[in-house]
């Protein structure tokens, strides 16, 4: 059989071509350091690669959630510590004040440092971590415990509604009554003791001579004693005061502050519950935040740690000793409450190290696994890469030699 030159050329063409094939892949698998560079090179092994690639990112993620998770827990356990620093000091505070030789002027001037405690304490409430409040449940992007205010400065205050009325007309004095919100028509609680005053067309009326307040619920009592008792016993935001319509600058003037609920876009108040979740293992989802009531609330006695607060700031303006010394006792109360909710975040932080250890350790022998199946055995492949290179060029002089093509060729 005659072999012809263009025979030879195409069996020539497809030496040298695989020949280089095989040196571009091992130059390849050189400069990536990897064997497994498409699923043709080995199947099987690409398989399980991709296996443990895709569970080295789901660990690598849970690392992520538990560091987030934890750094949040640790907020909260900082802002828990703060907390129980201002309880300490309400507590020495309450212990003082109750002593039957501390004069009413010297309540009073404990009253001013209960003023600021408290503030304190409102905002610890409100701490955050990276733009979520950590207090507030589920609705992370509300403030739970706003500080909110009663105006009267201005028109607008009135006409925008910004200041709270209360209707004393139907009931006799002594009797207490609501003061209400008169943008939304709610209730007003947890006044902060020492922020309440009370005005009429420019004059200043006194707490305890001319009234009283509760701050804790938010109620006013026109004390039948009072000379003005009868001016005062009004509905300030529908009557009139010598034609001079209650709820106007020239009327009633009622400021204060007071700790409020967090509302929604729908100026519904929001309930701080819920749990805040991050899975930290396959199928394993685990709670990092403290709820509001969870720090407030003592579910055996039902005691609130924000309305004792201000129930002691009230009974001292109010120099009531009985109701003192019973802060102590809510105060007590509240440091359970408060110790509560730490030992569960500890524990939920201790959890989180143990599960990051173990992850850490996955997540190295995974690594291990996925780089023995696609990394490339450097040593081997330059060896194989010198072979390659050397039998390429072998391939290329001998066809050099053989394919030498003269007219006979042609015919």
């Amino acid at each position: 059989m005659r072999i012809t030159y263009r025979t030879i050329n195409r069996h020539m063409q497809y030496v040298i071509t695989d020949r280089y094939n095989d040196l571009s892949k091992l130059q390849e698998q050189l400069s990536t350091g990897k064997r497994l560079l498409r699923p043709s090179d080995d199947p099987v092994d690409v398989a399980n690669a991709l296996q443990l690639r895709t569970k080295v990112k789901q660990l690598n993620q849970f690392t992520e959630n538990m560091n987030d998770g934890a750094s949040f827990m640790q907020i909260s356990d900082t802002a828990m510590m703060s907390i129980d620093d201002i309880l300490q000091r309400l507590r020495e505070l309450a212990l003082q004040a109750s002593s039957d030789t501390m004069s009413a002027k010297e309540r009073l001037f404990i009253a001013r440092e209960v003023e600021q405690l408290t503030r304190q304490f409102v905002a610890l409430t409100n701490s955050m971590h990276k733009g979520d409040y950590i207090f507030a449940g589920t609705q992370t992007k509300i403030m739970p415990f706003p500080v909110e205010g009663s105006s009267a400065s201005r028109p607008e205050d009135y006409t925008n509604l910004k200041m709270a009325y209360y209707d004393a007309s139907a009931v006799a004095p002594g009797t207490p009554v609501q003061i209400m919100d008169a943008f939304n028509g709610r209730a007003i609680s947890n006044i902060i003791p020492g922020t309440f005053n009370l005005k009429v067309a420019g004059t200043t009326y006194f707490e305890g001579t001319d009234f009283t307040v509760d701050y804790a619920n938010g109620t006013i009592t026109i004390l039948p004693t009072s000379p003005n008792a009868a001016l005062l016993s009004a509905d300030v935001l529908n009557g009139t005061i010598a034609g001079v319509p209650n709820y106007s600058l020239n009327g009633f003037q009622i400021t204060f502050e007071y700790v409020g609920k967090g509302e929604d876009i729908y100026g519904q108040p929001v309930d701080n519950s819920g749990e805040v979740l991050r899975e930290i293992e396959a199928g394993i989802v685990t709670p990092i935040n403290i709820t509001a009531n969870e720090l407030l609330v003592d579910y055996d006695t039902g005691t609130n740690l924000l309305e004792s607060i201000v129930q002691f700031g009230q009974s001292l303006i109010q120099n009531d000793r009985p109701n003192i010394i019973g802060s102590v006792t809510n105060f007590d109360t509240g440091f359970k409450t408060v110790l509560a909710a730490q030992a569960k975040n500890g524990a939920r932080l201790n959890r989180f190290d143990l599960t990051l250890e173990r992850n850490e350790s996955q997540t190295i022998e995974t690594t291990r696994l996925q780089s023995e199946i696609e990394d490339a055995e450097l040593a081997e492949t330059a060896t194989k890469f010198a072979v390659a290179q050397t039998v390429y060029n072998a391939a290329l002089q001998s066809a050099a030699k053989i394919i030498q093509p003269s007219l006979a060729n042609f015919l």
